[in-house]
């Protein structure tokens, strides 16, 4: 009961409890991100981890998803999200902490097989994380550039 209970708050607040009885294949891309989104809720209770959520969406729907990943790391204090893209803007927009992974080369310049942080970002002390309408201001706009200018170093 009380999982069943979990499942009908979750489609209430994704909007999609009219979508509960349909198949994947019914479903747009962004239903189906909010279902996939669910379905890690409701597995790792307050961990999620997601792979290039902003891949193939169009402007508007990137910015829906934007929109809901904050909603998923606002629903509990607890709820952590692991997020990997390579959209720096975006990334930017729903984190407070970044991190810049890249490779190590050995002494012939061959990259060693794995990846570690190499430049941590904190946006809470840089006053980039938890603004409403960050994205258009200047100072977002100069440190998404310094972020990728950083990948020529890594």
């Amino acid at each position: 009961k009380d999982k069943l209970d979990r499942v009908k708050e979750y489609l209430e607040t994704f909007e999609l409890t009219d979508k509960a009885s349909l198949y994947p294949c019914q479903l747009s891309g962004g239903q189906r991100q909010r279902v996939s989104i669910i379905q890690e809720l409701l597995s790792s209770e307050h961990y999620i981890v997601m792979d290039e959520p902003f891949s193939g969406l169009d402007p508007i729907m990137k910015d829906k998803a934007i929109a809901l990943i904050k909603k998923v790391s606002s629903l509990h204090e607890q709820n952590t999200l692991f997020v990997v893209a390579h959209d720096i803007g975006a990334l930017v927009e729903i984190s407070d902490t970044l991190w810049l992974f890249g490779r190590d080369r050995d002494e012939k310049g061959e990259i060693i097989p794995g990846a570690r942080i190499k430049k941590e970002y904190n946006l809470i002390d840089l006053g980039l994380a938890w603004r409403p309408g960050v994205s258009r201001t200047r100072e977002f706009a100069d440190f998404v550039v310094e972020v990728k200018d950083q990948f020529l170093n890594l």
